[in-house]
């Protein structure tokens, strides 16, 4: 995939305010993937734990991830050619808060990316509804009919993120040290 991502750390008010220690994160869309349905996520990593994701970007801040599927920044019904998002760094690694300096933080990796709802997958989504839907009497009949065959969402969720790890998401920034008591700014 063409996707590049990048980013930088920043400090989000006035001078003296304390302001909050901020991450601008941005990148680009393949050509061939702008116009699908899809999610961006925005994640960071602890250096001491590479590999593991330890807190997702979400509409409502910051949110600790253990286990499952990843949190998601946004859902789009189309995609466009670009992204641009900035957010406070946490007060902490379970999330939560913001904090004025990045301290807690230095040389943490952020990462973005995004995924998408191929053809492909909009296919499969569509053969998989008519064989429940098919096969939905007989399942129910011996009792075995489940609530969330009704929906298609999860199914649907993980083959975005399928597509988001093939090649669609990188390191955006490694956050160095900013203290926004008072602001400056800082990094790549």
């Amino acid at each position: 995939m063409a996707q590049t991502v990048g980013g930088n750390v920043f400090c989000a008010g006035t001078a003296y305010d304390p302001s909050p220690a901020s991450v601008s994160i941005s990148g680009t869309v393949a050509a061939s993937d702008v116009g699908l349905p899809g999610a961006i996520w925005v994640g960071i990593e602890d250096p001491g734990v590479p590999g593991y994701p330890t807190a997702f970007l979400t509409p409502s801040g910051w949110v600790a991830w253990t286990t499952g599927g990843f949190p998601t920044y946004v859902e789009t019904p189309a995609l466009g050619s670009t992204f641009s998002y900035s957010a406070c760094i946490p007060a902490s690694p379970a999330g939560g808060g913001c904090a004025a300096t990045s301290a807690d933080f230095v040389g943490w990796k952020v990462y973005a990316g995004y995924g998408v709802l191929t053809p492909e997958h909009q296919a499969l989504i569509q053969k998989r509804r008519a064989s429940l839907d098919a096969a939905k009497p007989w399942l129910q009949q011996k009792g075995k009919w489940r609530a969330d065959y009704e929906d298609d969402q999860a199914f649907r969720n993980a083959l975005v993120h399928k597509s988001a790890n093939e090649g669609r998401w990188g390191p955006a920034l490694t956050i160095p040290l900013i203290d926004c008591t008072p602001p400056d700014s800082g990094g790549r």
